[in-house]
C-alpha cells in the first residue's frame, strides 16, 4: 500500500471512530440533559490512545485531530445546554380553588391526602432508548418539565388537597418526540376530621328528654355520605348528618359516633364520638299521712 492510500484508510479509519464517538455522546447527552466535564476528559483521552487510532501517531498532519473533536463536542455541549429543557419542582396542586369534581368519572383518578400519586405510561413503547417527560401544571396554568429520565412511571406525595394534572412527552434518540398526552386529573381530597355537637350530653331514661347530636365533617365544599353508631353497632336508618336519641335509652353512658365518607371516595373516611350519659329517674314517691 503507497503512502498516499495508507493516509486516506488512516483518515477514513479516524472518521469513522470520531462517528462513534460523537453518536455515543449525542445518546450520552440526551439521557443526562448535561455535559459532563469527566466525560470530555475520556472523549479525549480515547482519541489519543494509540490502540483505539494509531493513525495519530503515524500522521502528524492529523496531530490536532484531538483537540478539535474535543472543540466540536463542547461546542456540541454548549449548544445542547443552551436548548435543554431543565426540570424543575412543582410543589402543591396545580389549582386548590376550583370547586371539587361532581363526580369520580369527572377525573381519572380520586386519592386520599396522605397517599403518593403513581402514574406510569399506558402504552409501552417500542424503542428501547427513550426519554420520558413527564410535565405537570402548576398554580398558574404553566406546564412545567418536572421529570426527564429513562423511567416510565412519575410518583409524587401530595400534601395538599385540590387538582394535580400531568402530561407526558415521549423522545428517543433520533430526536423524534410523540405528541403530548392528553392531561392526567388526580383530585387529592382533604383528611376527614368530623366532630359531633350535642344538644345535651345527658338525658333522662324513659324518653323524658333527648339529645339532638350533629355531625360536622370540617368544609361544606364536600358531599359527605353518614352512619350513626351506637356502642359500636349501626343504627339501622341513621344516615343524614343529624341524630336525635330515643326515649328507650339504657340507663348509663350510652356511646354514638359517626363515620363520614366522602361522596367522591367512600374509601376516605373519618369518624368521631360522643358519649351520652343516660340518668335513672328517681322513684315514683309514694305519699302517705304523716306525724
Amino acid at each position: 500500500m503507497d503512502n498516499k492510500t495508507q493516509k486516506k484508510d488512516n483518515q477514513n479509519r479516524t472518521v469513522k471512530h470520531l462517528k462513534n464517538l460523537y453518536t455515543s455522546s449525542i445518546i450520552t447527552l440526551k439521557q443526562n440533559g448535561i455535559c459532563i466535564n469527566h466525560y470530555l476528559k475520556n472523549f479525549q483521552k480515547n482519541l489519543n490512545h494509540e490502540n483505539a487510532i494509531p493513525v495519530f501517531k503515524a500522521q502528524k498532519s492529523l496531530k490536532f485531530a484531538p483537540v478539535k473533536a474535543v472543540l466540536v463536542l463542547t461546542l456540541f455541549c454548549t449548544v445542547s445546554a443552551a436548548f435543554a429543557q431543565t426540570t424543575t419542582t412543582v410543589n402543591g396542586p396545580s389549582d386548590a380553588t376550583s370547586n371539587p369534581p361532581a363526580s369520580a368519572s369527572s377525573v381519572n383518578q380520586v386519592l386520599a391526602q396522605g397517599n403518593n400519586i403513581s402514574l406510569k405510561i399506558g402504552n409501552s413503547s417500542t424503542s428501547s432508548d427513550v426519554i420520558y417527560q413527564w410535565y405537570k401544571l402548576d398554580n398558574t396554568g404553566t406546564k412545567r418539565l418536572v421529570q426527564s429520565s429513562s423511567s416510565s412511571t412519575l410518583t409524587e406525595s401530595p400534601s395538599t388537597a385540590g387538582y394535580y394534572i400531568y402530561q407526558l412527552v415521549v423522545s428517543n434518540s433520533n430526536q423524534c418526540s410523540s405528541e403530548i398526552s392528553d392531561p392526567f386529573k388526580v383530585y387529592v381530597l382533604p383528611p376527614l376530621t368530623p366532630t359531633i355537637a350535642a344538644s345535651s350530653s345527658t338525658v333522662c331514661s324513659n324518653g323524658t328528654n333527648t339529645s339532638v347530636l350533629t355531625a360536622n365533617p370540617g368544609s361544606d365544599r364536600y358531599s359527605y355520605v353518614y352512619q350513626w353508631i351506637l356502642n359500636g353497632n349501626n343504627i339501622q336508618g341513621a344516615t343524614s348528618s343529624t341524630y336525635t336519641t330515643p326515649t328507650n335509652l339504657s340507663s348509663g353512658n350510652q356511646n354514638y359516633s359517626i363515620r363520614i365518607a366522602y361522596s367522591l371516595s367512600t374509601a376516605t373516611t373519618g369518624t368521631a364520638n360522643q358519649v351520652i350519659t343516660v340518668t335513672p329517674l328517681p322513684t315514683k314517691p309514694a305519699i302517705s299521712i304523716g306525724q
